[in-house]
């Protein structure tokens, strides 16, 4: 092989080896290991923290590929998302590490840095995510909804009751609010299809163009009931990981109502949030369907990137109030106090609190990253890509479940004032 060409390969070779070697001596000699320790023993203890995230997460990634699979057959074969089984095999030894459009990788070095750039904001987002909602649970917050509906094992009831006791008179505002975004959750599976059932039947452009003006309504109302269901779920993990670190004995069905009448107090944190997500994210993309505000907004390239702003905006506002959500869980009734907590506990924990958001920023890189390059490398519809994007999401959820977990013990190592080099786990 050239030199020539080896010299670049090499210099790329020895910087993601270094980086991770680099990487690896931080995880095993920083101040807060032993969290890192403890969190690795509370998931490798209860196998539900990465299920619960992996099979949403799985369940997400099947419905992309199911949509795909229903586009390829419904669209014009000009506007068809790409399937095919793999491209040529072709080979160069001078291309060895970045292959070449015809073989089974290819990823140039300009993709790679622009794999690098790309990675940083999903990498704040989950890094943000640990404090706030990790998961993603379309499609099965339908089934959530659904079940939620029909008062499954009671729980509809447990967050009746809690609502009435946390909010007393606006308890059926807030209920019904739920209720209707829960019902939106129903109907956003089928959002995909009504496009083609206007066609079938022959309806006139005015419905297409009610379909394409409020749909995003109804996606956003959907996503709202995501984003509670994400939060629920999220604080029913921590309570799990919580009684590992506490050898608590429980029954899931149980610990799931505790989740339930702890989410009636964080409820109104999440709602903060919500305001935030939708007057900044939601509201743009929606308005800007209905032709008399179309002209309030910019060109779909700047709003793109305005979007992509806002949503590091708001990821930045969720790491500066990052222990809200379980001071909420673990001590507070109300968001005022548990801001008051907060400020206090980061003025007393700077140090851990920082190595930890370092090292899962750090971690949520490497694995976007490689989520993106994988992607890129093997060819958007290819076999492999279809394979990788099934199996991704389990990776990410034992990442993320594992980061979970070491943040309630940091907390509660931090928040009952022990040190990290002492023991304070009996089993």
């Amino acid at each position: 092989m050239p030199a020539a060409a080896t010299a670049p390969h090499l210099l790329l070779c020895c910087a993601v080896c270094g980086t991770l070697g680099s990487y690896l001596i931080i995880l095993l000699i920083n101040p807060i290991r032993a969290s890192f320790r403890d969190g690795f023993r509370a998931v490798r203890r209860y196998a539900t923290l990465w299920i619960t995230l992996g099979t949403l997460g799985f369940l997400y990634a099947l419905f992309q590929l199911a949509v795909r699979a229903y586009l390829h057959n419904v669209l014009p074969p000009a506007e068809r998302p790409i399937f095919l089984w793999a491209r040529e095999a072709w080979r160069d030894p001078n291309l060895w590490l970045v292959g070449s459009p015809e073989s089974l990788w290819h990823l140039p070095p300009a993709e790679f840095i622009a794999v690098l750039r790309e990675a940083i904001l999903p990498a704040i987002e989950s890094t943000a995510g640990i404090f706030n909602s990790l998961v993603i649970t379309f499609p099965g917050s339908a089934i959530a909804a659904l079940l939620l509906l029909g008062n499954w094992q009671g729980h509809h009831a447990v967050l009746t009751r809690a609502l009435q006791k946390r909010f007393r008179h606006t308890a059926w505002l807030v209920h019904a609010a739920i209720v209707l975004c829960a019902l939106a959750a129903l109907a956003k599976p089928f959002i995909y299809a009504v496009p083609q059932f206007l066609k079938a039947m022959a309806a006139p452009p005015e419905m297409h163009l009610v379909w394409f003006q409020w749909s995003p309504v109804i996606a956003w109302l959907a996503f709202l009931f995501e984003y509670l269901l994400g939060v629920c779920i999220q604080i029913y993990l921590i309570l799990l990981a919580y009684t590992w670190v506490r050898g608590l004995t429980f029954n899931h069905a149980n610990l799931l109502d505790l989740a339930i009448r702890r989410f009636s107090y964080v409820v109104k944190w999440a709602v903060i949030v919500m305001a935030l997500s939708t007057l900044f994210i939601d509201a743009p993309l929606i308005m800007k369907n209905f032709p008399a505000l179309a002209g309030l907004f910019p060109e779909e390239d700047i709003l793109a990137t305005r979007l992509a702003q806002a949503r590091a905006c708001l990821a930045t506002f969720l790491l500066l109030t990052a222990t809200m959500q379980i001071m909420l869980t673990f001590h507070n009734e109300s968001w005022r106090r548990a801001l008051r907590d907060h400020l206090r506990f980061i003025a007393r924990r700077w140090w851990p609190f920082s190595w930890f958001v370092l090292l899962a920023a750090i971690q949520f890189f490497f694995l976007h990253a490689c989520d993106l390059a994988v992607r890129r490398g093997v060819g958007e519809g290819t076999a492999l890509w279809v394979g990788w994007s099934l199996l991704f999401p389990w990776i990410a959820a034992v990442i993320a479940a594992w980061l979970l977990a070491t943040w309630v013990c940091l907390f509660k190592r931090c928040d009952t004032t022990r040190s990290e080099t002492k023991p304070w786990i009996k089993f």
